[in-house]
């Protein structure tokens, strides 16, 4: 555990030296131990995606339209993103999905963007990223989103 503490700490703190956008891709069995390694970390994101399908690409349509976008928005910005894959297409769509039940996540869809903080959710970013239909879209939403 303090090996993973030591490169996270040497990962973060490189990363937000350089402004550089740190990404830390998961599945949910996985997320409660990283969100324990990055608690405290002021600038930590989640973004929960839909995993790709055979083709290597996304099966979400929204996810394939505002995942580019957003980290386009955090690039430079010393961010940690916590990249969560809710699984495949029936997975996800399982309304017993352990995201979907989850008192601390509450997912409803995705793509959806959350800011992190030492007391869990501070905001969420969630349906309007359903409603985009341009990368226009999403870059309003997101931008107002990360402003403080």
């Amino acid at each position: 555990a303090s090996v993973a503490l030591a490169a996270y700490v040497l990962t973060s703190r490189f990363a937000e030296g350089l402004k550089r956008t740190l990404r830390v891709k998961t599945n949910v069995k996985r997320l409660r131990g990283i969100l324990n390694r990055y608690s405290g970390n002021p600038k930590v994101l989640l973004l929960f995606v839909a995993g790709d399908d055979e083709t290597g690409e996304s099966w979400c349509p929204d996810c394939r339209l505002a995942t580019p976008v957003i980290y386009s928005l955090l690039d430079g910005r010393g961010f940690t993103v916590i990249e969560i894959d809710v699984g495949d297409k029936p997975t996800w769509k399982d309304p017993d999905h352990e995201l979907r039940r989850s008192d601390k996540f509450k997912l409803t869809g995705v793509p959806t963007l959350m800011k992190w903080g030492q007391k869990g959710i501070i905001a969420r970013l969630d349906s309007e990223l359903e409603t985009c239909k341009t990368t226009s879209d999403v870059e309003i939403f997101v931008r107002e989103f990360l402003q403080p």
